[in-house]
């Protein structure tokens, strides 16, 4: 008798502003009994409770694990041989280091274990977030089945998240004039790579007289410390935080109520498409804090 196969999966989340309570009843709603933090630092000057002691504290209170994986798959690097000429992380060197397979070998071998996982980061889309673009490809190859949790509870598999950026990224109408076909997949990670990923600031590199590049030079900057968090250069659309952005924030309980775990996760959609024309981003604007009213009409930024 032929036995049907269950794909194996990992989640994906980013905690962006959101409250702990709101950001556990995700979990809760997918049945997440691990996460794996993806960040290389694992503090947030703006949302202290996700500094890495105290989110490890609040997830054990709710049987749920923490791992800190930032060291071996997280998305900031200074190695000159894993930077573009610009400063900017090449992810696709980062992916062939010894110490990242190393990592995506632990996730793998936890996800085989049984866990129900999630790489959480700072940024919560997905698709402007190194969990996305460096990591969740290199499961998908391995034979695993990605899902993002986005902001509004719904999730989108990793596959059909690279359709739609390919759409609103990528001008396949472009001829190749040498007649080669072209890799879509491959030049729209490559694209999102140089518009997300870290970037030294004040990067300089020397070069010989042959025009190689030598060992580049930091120059310390004048101007303000950078935000610890992976993602938070994303923030300045707005000076002012703002409520999470959730399409229906009133279906969701007010968080001293919220529901025990699940068994399952059929009762959230899988969406097959989620609409950013020309990768344009819902940046909610400012409303009242509390996250049982509805939100305010989003403001749009266009990512490139």
């Amino acid at each position: 008798m032929k036995q049907d196969i269950v794909q194996k999966k990992c989640f994906t989340i980013g905690y962006g502003d959101y409250p702990i309570e709101l950001f556990l009843y995700f979990l809760q709603r997918t049945g997440i009994d691990t996460i794996i933090d993806v960040r290389s630092s694992p503090y947030s000057k703006y949302n202290f409770i996700f500094n890495r002691e105290n989110l490890e504290k609040t997830l054990i209170k709710n049987q749920i694990c923490y791992l800190f994986m930032g060291d071996k798959i997280g998305g900031r690097y200074t190695n000159p041989n894993l930077l573009y000429p610009d400063g900017t992380v090449n992810y696709q060197k980062v992916q062939n280091t010894e110490k990242f397979q190393e990592g995506i070998s632990d996730v793998l071998s936890i996800i085989s274990s049984g866990k129900k996982i999630a790489l959480m980061c700072a940024e919560k889309e997905p698709e402007r977030c190194h969990r996305f673009a460096l990591i969740s490809r290199v499961l998908q190859a391995k034979g695993i089945k990605v899902l993002h949790i986005r902001p509004d509870i719904k999730l989108q598999s990793n596959e059909d998240l690279e359709k739609e950026l390919i759409k609103t990224t990528i001008d396949n109408r472009q001829i190749n004039i040498t007649d080669e076909p072209v890799n879509f997949v491959d030049s729209m990670y490559e694209k999102l790579n140089k518009n997300i990923a870290y970037k030294i600031k004040d990067y300089h590199q020397s070069v010989d007289e042959n025009g190689v590049a030598d060992y580049p030079v930091h120059v310390p900057s004048f101007n303000p410390p950078e935000k610890n968090d992976e993602e938070i250069k994303d923030l300045p659309f707005t000076n002012e935080r703002v409520n999470p952005p959730l399409s229906e924030i009133d279906i969701l309980p007010k968080p001293n109520s919220l529901p025990d775990k699940p068994n399952d996760i059929q009762d959230i959609p899988l969406v097959n498409e989620v609409s950013h024309s020309s990768l344009t981003i819902d940046i909610l604007s400012p409303s009242d804090s509390s996250v049982d009213k509805r939100l305010k009409k989003p403001v749009q930024k266009t990512l490139f």
